[in-house]
């Protein structure tokens, strides 16, 4: 689950669990790495109740723990885990929250990029990204980019799982430049330019839009700039987060950071 919420106002996030965890001992804790939140990061647990400004509370009956954050800061946001089990035996990762904090939501402009192409030809995406970033990491997910579920087809780095798909980074204009080849219809949809930002932290995100024609053969060697961008602010957000019913994600604890 992916949560925006502005500083000073207080968040519930709901985690479900399965009945043969009723018993077990629940925690809420922060870090990309679950086996190193559960060590230095844990914020709340039903054996404390409540650390501060964070609390859990347990409906065994149920079975769903709900953690409450008040007075939320900048320093809030990152990567939080519900999960639960037993003291010294292997803990069991119920779901997981990106959560950002913003001064002002309600102000903040998100941009969408879209570019087009045509079956057969190829696409260049433009990825801007802040000056800080240069020597860090950038890649191209494709889909929601979930925390758990990051379909990232190329980064830099590392070889392209699609060859379709090559990467090269401008570092003096801070632009990194993705190029598909071969376009095929399957290939539209929802993209994200990202930027690795560091252990514990969000990555950087910019979505894309990709829109796909059918063959133009006049059009097809073509390089093409994003034809329009649209804009949409997010709206403030009240309320509670409820997590989805759970599922044994230890098989798979991939927590980098995810956009929404």
């Amino acid at each position: 689950s992916n949560v925006s919420r502005v500083t000073g106002e207080h968040l519930n996030i709901t985690c479900h669990y399965n009945s043969d965890l009723k018993n077990k001992i629940k925690f809420f804790c922060k870090g990309s790495d679950p086996s190193l939140c559960e060590s230095s990061g844990i914020k709340a647990s039903s054996e404390t109740n409540s650390t501060g400004r964070f609390s859990l509370r347990d409906d065994e009956s149920a079975g769903v723990f709900t953690v409450t954050i008040t007075d939320l800061t900048l320093e809030d946001s990152g990567i939080y885990w519900c999960g639960a089990g037993e003291t010294g035996q292997k803990n069991k990762w119920i779901s997981v929250t990106d959560l950002n904090i913003n001064n002002v939501l309600a102000s903040e402009t998100t941009e969408i990029l879209t570019f087009t192409g045509y079956e057969g030809g190829k696409v260049e995406i433009r990825c801007p990204y802040e000056s800080g970033y240069e020597e860090q990491n950038k890649y191209l997910c494709r889909g929601e980019c979930s925390v758990l579920n990051k379909d990232i087809p190329v980064e830099s780095g590392s070889p392209a799982k699609d060859r379709r798909f090559s990467l090269t980074d401008d570092r003096t204009t801070h632009i990194f430049t993705v190029t598909i080849t071969d376009l095929r219809t399957e290939d539209q949809g929802k993209y994200w330019c990202g930027v690795r930002t560091g252990r514990g932290k969000l990555d950087k995100y910019t979505e894309i839009n990709l829109e796909i024609k059918p063959d133009d053969s006049s059009s097809r060697t073509k390089s093409l700039q994003p034809w329009k961008r649209s804009f949409h602010k997010e709206q403030r957000m009240q309320g509670n987060i409820t997590m989805p019913a759970p599922a044994d994600i230890n098989k798979n604890t991939d927590a980098s950071v995810e956009p929404r």
